[in-house]
């Protein structure tokens, strides 16, 4: 796939570099009570694109490995790394969701109530996996990315 002779995979890269670390940190300002209302949206939204993003950077990838026949080590270390990182982001967009759904918030609208929790016992589960994948998705988006830059300019 490429568009004007471009690769589309460097172009679809650029997603997952910016909305992956958005959705990590998104998530973890999700986990403290106070900002939880204000993060509620955006870590949700984050997290879907972020997993798209990974998705689409992972498929183009793939096109281009085959496309252009690479097969060296560094290459195959970036998708190794890449694989990672699909299975965290992915991982990380599931909690979001239950999150999402499960945990209370305060609302700082104006006359609105408060919401309690659908899943209380949840709540203690939620707040650990959360900052603990997204500190997971972060080290493995710097690595797959240093990976990747090794493979184009190392070759």
């Amino acid at each position: 796939m490429e568009i004007n002779g471009v690769p589309l995979h460097p172009l679809v890269v650029h997603g997952a570099v910016v909305f992956v670390p958005l959705a990590a940190l998104a998530s973890i300002a999700y986990v403290v009570p106070r900002w939880r209302w204000l993060a509620r949206w955006p870590a949700l939204l984050l997290t879907l694109v972020a997993s798209v993003a990974v998705q689409l950077s992972i498929m183009t990838g793939e096109d281009i490995e085959e496309s252009r026949h690479l097969d060296s080590p560094l290459v195959h270390n970036h998708s190794e790394w890449a694989e990672k990182l699909r299975i965290a982001v992915f991982a990380l967009t599931a909690v979001m969701v239950v999150a999402f759904w499960a945990l209370g918030h305060v609302t700082r609208l104006s006359g609105a109530q408060d919401r309690d929790a659908k899943l209380a016992v949840l709540e203690k589960p939620m707040i650990v996996l959360l900052p603990l994948l997204a500190v997971a998705v972060l080290v493995l988006v710097f690595l797959t990315g240093d990976a990747g830059a090794r493979a184009v300019w190392q070759q």
